[in-house]
């Protein structure tokens, strides 16, 4: 959870200086800054080939990476850190518990919150034995008792609560399965922004399939359009019909920004990329996304992008 706000001096980042003197009492707008970072892809190159999946495919992202990227977000103190999906290569055991070691230091703290992709429910062994949470779990704990936890509101701060959805959904052939939220789960995050919004909190959605492919496109973009979100219609319109501050994603390996329109304005809908990616690409090269949110909405997105290894 955050600090207490106001921050003092020298934390950095909007609404964090002390105020002194005459309007001491007056409060600062308490800003949470929001680390998201999607798409590590953990693999374990011992245990492939395997689910279709070659060990040659395991190089295509790199922990080296990962690790300067979740050393970026800590020296930065985000408040809170949200993973949108595909946290490992194909939902192996050994790569739950490594993707469980990295992210630690956030579980341990009671600031992470994790979202399943299609790659974490890739096989039918880690999907029938709810591997995810058993290993992983929403907050990176695991639980010994696995149960539906999605739609999951976080409360960030007295003015932002987050909602993390499971678009994940194994299928006999992973690499053109759709991702789906499914009718309950739309309804029940209806009903959690219904009554977040009257509270005056704002509502940052969180998931793992993106809601529209964005129109500009790089060369090596071009597969995961096989595996959109089915019900996607379905999230666009619930943002044209109630307040949302901001959708945050992955899947797409590519950082991205598009507005849809909402009640009152339009909604950022925000792609973080893969924290971990082997790429030349700039657009793919790994990075981290820092969201500054109040209960006004999204004031700001700063980028940590990894150096070459």
């Amino acid at each position: 959870m955050p600090r207490d706000y106001p921050r003092p001096e020298g934390h950095g980042g909007a609404g964090r200086a002390a105020l002194t003197g005459p309007d001491a009492a007056i409060s600062i707008r308490p800003i949470v800054r929001l680390g998201h970072i999607s798409d590590l892809h953990i693999g374990d190159r011992a245990r492939y080939p395997r689910n279709g999946i070659a060990a040659r495919d395991c190089d295509r992202h790199s922990v080296k990476l990962l690790k300067k990227i979740l050393q970026a977000l800590a020296e930065e103190a985000v408040d809170h850190l949200v993973v949108t999906g595909d946290v490992t290569l194909s939902g192996e055991t050994s790569e739950f518990e490594r993707a469980a070691e990295l992210l630690s230091p956030w579980a341990e703290a009671g600031r992470l919150t994790v979202i399943p992709g299609n790659h974490d429910v890739w096989s039918y062994e880690s999907a029938a034995s709810w591997r995810f949470l058993r290993q992983l779990g929403a907050d990176g704990r695991g639980m010994k008792k696995p149960v539906a936890v999605y739609p999951l509101a976080v409360d960030l701060s007295p003015e932002v609560t987050l909602v993390a959805l499971d678009s994940a959904r194994h299928g006999e052939a992973p690499l053109t399965t759709s991702g789906a939220l499914g009718i309950d789960q739309l309804a029940a995050t209806r009903e959690v922004v219904r009554e977040t919004t009257k509270q005056g909190r704002a509502v940052v959605l969180a998931l793992h399939h993106h809601l529209v492919i964005p129109p500009e496109r790089v060369p090596s973009d071009l597969r995961l359009a096989r595996m959109p979100l089915a019900d996607a219609y379905q999230v666009v319109r619930l943002l044209a019909e109630m307040p949302i501050a901001a959708v945050l994603h992955g899947h797409r390996h590519t950082s991205f920004r598009l507005d849809l329109p909402g009640p009152s304005g339009t909604t950022p809908v925000i792609c973080s990329g893969s924290a971990s990616r082997v790429a030349d690409e700039p657009a793919r090269r790994p990075r981290a996304l820092v969201h500054e949110f109040d209960r006004s909405g999204l004031h700001g997105v700063a980028a940590l992008v990894a150096a070459p290894a």
